[in-house]
């Protein structure tokens, strides 16, 4: 019952264009990828293997992306 009542006030949040929650973390998988959620003032930036995602936190819309400078990119450059 607790599934059906979730799945239904979803179904109402996206119907109503509501943006989703989502909670800061890092998460490293087995293959060796990397996933990094923060929060800003404005932003939720989602990084996935050095690229970033940003997503306004007012409608959940995305508004861009960029990359996280490495090591190697900047070994690469010299």
């Amino acid at each position: 019952m607790k599934t059906f009542i979730k799945l239904a006030i979803g179904y109402v949040l996206n119907a109503l264009g509501f943006p989703a929650i989502v909670r800061e973390c890092k998460y490293g998988g087995e293959l060796g990828n990397q996933v990094t959620v923060r929060k800003t003032t404005l932003y939720t930036i989602i990084t996935v293997n050095g690229v970033d995602v940003y997503f306004t936190r007012l409608t959940g819309a995305i508004d861009g992306t960029g990359m996280v400078p490495t090591a190697d990119a900047n070994e690469a450059g010299s």
